[in-house]
């Protein structure tokens, strides 16, 4: 998988930087996860605070677009990201209602 950037901006009022990518893969789309490690590798930190937040595969060709959110601090994407997104990547855990 290679990961070409293709838009990067600083929202210092979300303290977060948001990439638009692009994702050229061989065999299969990579998964949510898979996209996280390599954007940790690439800017050397921890995937928990890397939150993918959108992931279209581009029709007819092997590559997807990718917009990602990449927050200062594992706490303030836990404070700013939607819920249904934060259980995508383990970081909210699904609370069962009984009743």
């Amino acid at each position: 998988m290679n990961l070409e950037i293709i838009g990067d901006r600083m929202n210092s009022l979300l303290n977060r930087r948001e990439i638009e990518a692009v994702v050229i893969y061989e065999s299969r789309t990579p998964t949510r996860e898979e996209v996280r490690e390599e954007v940790a590798r690439k800017y050397n930190m921890e995937k928990e605070r890397i939150i993918v937040e959108k992931m279209e595969s581009l029709f007819g060709a092997k590559k997807a677009r990718a917009h990602i959110h990449i927050y200062s601090s594992a706490e303030y994407a836990k404070k700013y990201e939607r819920k249904h997104i934060l259980r995508k990547h383990g970081l909210l855990e699904e609370v069962k209602q009984t009743g």
